[in-house]
């Protein structure tokens, strides 16, 4: 993602329509923005996984088992971290052959071959299908084993839907304070979906691929937003020289992320229960999902012209 961003960018630059570049364009700062923002959450996402696994193996034995007992414990974010990688992979790739236009399948430039290459990345090492339901089985697993508290987390946000909202993950005066709680409430609205399906199916739920398929969109998007805001921030707090693009690039992420987890989570209701329940869970998701929606064109300007300028993926 990192190298394409950085071909799209200087081809940009270059390439010139009704005598200006087309970086000046508004639709091609939009995909070079897009692409940014997209990369640098999934970006945080595994660095994050990667880190937690490293913590793991550091408390270990280094024997096998102890090795293989630490991987297992971060299967759901390796899960999440291969889908969402490889489709926000795709996703670049594919922007980038639209900024190259006819070039972009032409082998002078390295566009086409980069396209070609990644294609295989979202079906082996289990298909992205198989890793959709693999995402919220191993987690309703483990909370049907005792070993995840779900079910008492999903009964709690019940009773708290019935009073004041509940805090925010980070104080108001915090950078991305307002990011913070829309990512609480992803996974408040990761809660309500499970829990329904749990409740809705039971025992036969592995066989409602399409209800998975819809929970494990969530649960991608709701950690690698809470990962770009963890790392955004981060960068505000020690004054990194660009944490205004670290920001500019969460804030975009959280945003666009709210809107596809809304329409997941209306989907996978829709298709668990009719009548006043229906309207009971959808008013309950209404109630969590309250997000403002930010100017996010302004945000991928300054990403994209950012890129431009620096000729390269701003966050190398």
């Amino acid at each position: 993602s990192r190298a394409a961003i950085g071909e799209a960018a200087r081809y940009a630059a270059e390439r010139k329509q009704f005598g200006h570049p087309i970086a000046t364009f508004g639709a091609i700062r939009h995909k070079l923005g897009e692409m940014t923002a997209r990369t640098y959450a999934m970006e945080s996402l595994i660095y994050r996984t990667a880190g937690l696994i490293d913590a793991a193996l550091a408390e270990t034995t280094h024997d096998g088992a102890a090795v293989a007992q630490a991987f297992e414990e971060y299967a759901v974010e390796a899960s999440i971290a291969k889908v969402g990688g490889t489709e926000v992979l795709d996703y670049v790739l594919d922007e980038n052959i639209q900024i190259h236009g006819g070039n972009g399948f032409v082998k002078d430039y390295p566009a086409e071959r980069h396209y070609r290459d990644a294609r295989v990345n979202r079906i082996f090492e289990g298909t992205n299908e198989i890793n959709r339901l693999l995402i919220p089985g191993m987690v309703i697993r483990r909370a049907l084993k005792g070993d995840l508290p779900l079910i008492s987390a999903a009964k709690k946000l019940q009773d708290e839907l019935l009073t004041p909202s509940a805090q925010p993950m980070f104080s108001d005066d915090a950078v991305l304070a307002q990011e913070g709680v829309t990512v609480s409430a992803f996974k408040s609205v990761v809660l309500i979906v499970l829990g329904t399906a749990m409740q809705t199916f039971g025992q036969t739920l592995n066989d409602e691929q399409e209800v998975l398929g819809y929970a494990a969109d969530i649960m991608i998007d709701a950690y690698a937003a809470e990962s770009a805001v963890l790392r955004a921030r981060a960068a505000a707090t020690a004054a990194h020289p660009r944490a205004d693009l670290h920001v500019a690039a969460a804030r975009t992420f959280v945003n666009d992320a709210a809107q596809r987890v809304e329409h997941a989570a209306r989907s996978a209701l829709a298709a668990m229960a009719e009548g006043d329940t229906r309207r009971t869970l959808l008013a309950a998701l209404r109630r969590v999902l309250k997000i403002a929606p930010i100017n996010t064109v302004a945000l991928r300007r300054r990403l994209a012209d950012a890129s431009v300028e620096r000729e390269r993926y701003v966050f190398e």
